[in-house]
């Protein structure tokens, strides 16, 4: 999980404020299903909210249950999208072929079976993951240099593109 933002009603610089929404997302390893991920994440929540005046505290003043005021802190937890994500069949015909191929037009570079090194990196490709899920082998290949992906100045050799 990575919250990367916050946000909360405002108020005095001396005041706490009563609610505050923190977003983010999770990413998952193909190898996991995301509906159970998401119902474990509920039991999750669900657990900290039933024994919320459990969890440790900052001192005796610092509570997240304050019976006199009838206040009592709780999570919510929500998700805008879901996504699986996406494993290439290092078995399958499909990838033995775009190996194969890769070297032929590639050369020395390339030590089949596997294009260079077989790697893993985590985002969201929804449709090749239907597509696969439909039964077709769908591979991907990246010919670019991984050191400078996404990377600011990011950049390919016209060699590699061949």
């Amino acid at each position: 999980m990575k919250p990367t933002q916050w946000s909360y009603p405002g108020g005095g610089i001396n005041q706490i404020p009563g609610e505050c929404t923190i977003s983010g997302d999770v990413r998952l390893t193909p190898f996991y299903n995301v509906k159970d991920v998401l119902t474990k994440l509920q039991e999750y929540v669900d657990n900290i909210n039933l024994n919320i005046h459990k969890l440790e505290t900052r001192g005796p003043v610092s509570k997240y249950v304050l019976p006199d005021d009838d206040l009592r802190g709780s999570l919510t937890l929500t998700f805008d999208e879901a996504n699986s994500g996406v494993a290439c069949d290092l078995n399958s015909r499909g990838y033995h072929v775009l190996c194969k191929a890769t070297k032929e037009v590639v050369g020395h570079r390339i030590n089949y079976p596997l294009i260079m090194k077989a790697y893993s990196i985590t985002g969201s490709l929804p449709l090749i993951r239907e597509l696969q899920d439909e039964g077709f082998d769908v591979q991907t290949a990246g010919y670019g240099l991984m050191a400078t992906y996404h990377a600011q100045n990011e950049y390919c050799l016209f060699t590699d593109m061949s």
